[in-house]
């Protein structure tokens, strides 16, 4: 929690749960943005049967398998010639009123690249205001998120950015956790629900216990 500054006060205590792996992650992270968008437009009476998300063309094949899975349509921002990652401001251009989250990709699939995550949040920011939308970020850190802290200390990408709701990262890619495991993390409990009513239940187990026994190994 404290290497992606989440805030971990009263008022926005952030949680998360293990997960197999970043896909599980990205899969509950996005299943939140989709229901709390939903939930927003019905309260508004407005159609909620078309979300999209707005992604850069790099990202991992797993978003792909959201999109299809929970139907969300896949909005990319198109890479080009020595610019390999997404363009805030493209992606910015792209968001409209059914978009649930931009992603944003921190350790890009095809070349290791962080992208422009502060640039993203300021420039939404300002589309939020003019619109009057609501429009939050998700952080893909599968690859960077245990890279940036250490490297790149006051590079700004985590939780003191406004916007970012939720972060993945991947501990199986760095060895020494159980083999598979992911996190999700999410700003506060508020922005993981499925609902804004008082009765309303979170997505998955919060930081469920660890088994109290080790699982047993079969050896021939």
């Amino acid at each position: 929690m404290h290497l992606f500054h989440a805030p971990l006060g009263e008022g926005e205590a952030a949680v998360g749960v293990g997960t197999v792996g970043s896909s599980e992650a990205i899969m509950l992270a996005g299943l939140a943005f989709k229901r709390k968008w939903q939930n927003r437009m019905k309260e508004q009476g407005k159609p909620y049967d078309k979300p999209n998300i707005v992604t850069g063309a790099n990202v991992q094949v797993c978003w792909e398998k959201f999109a299809r899975y929970f139907e969300v349509e896949l909005k990319e921002v198109k890479l080009r010639e020595g610019y390999y990652v997404m363009d805030p401001k493209l992606a910015v251009e792209m968001v409209d009123e059914n978009t649930i989250c931009v992603a944003a990709i921190l350790g890009s699939t095809l070349n290791g690249e962080f992208e422009d995550v502060k640039l993203l949040n300021d420039l939404l920011t300002e589309k939020n205001k003019e619109t009057g939308w609501d429009t939050p970020i998700h952080v893909d850190a599968a690859s960077g998120g245990f890279i940036a802290p250490f490297i790149y200390p006051d590079l700004e990408w985590d939780f003191r950015l406004p916007l970012v709701k939720s972060i993945n990262v991947s501990g199986h890619k760095y060895g020494l956790v159980y083999a598979g495991i992911g996190w999700c993390i999410w700003r506060s409990k508020e922005t993981c629900q499925t609902s804004s009513s008082s009765t309303s239940t979170t997505l998955a187990p919060i930081n469920p216990p660890l088994p109290s026994t080790s699982p047993k190994v079969l050896v021939k």
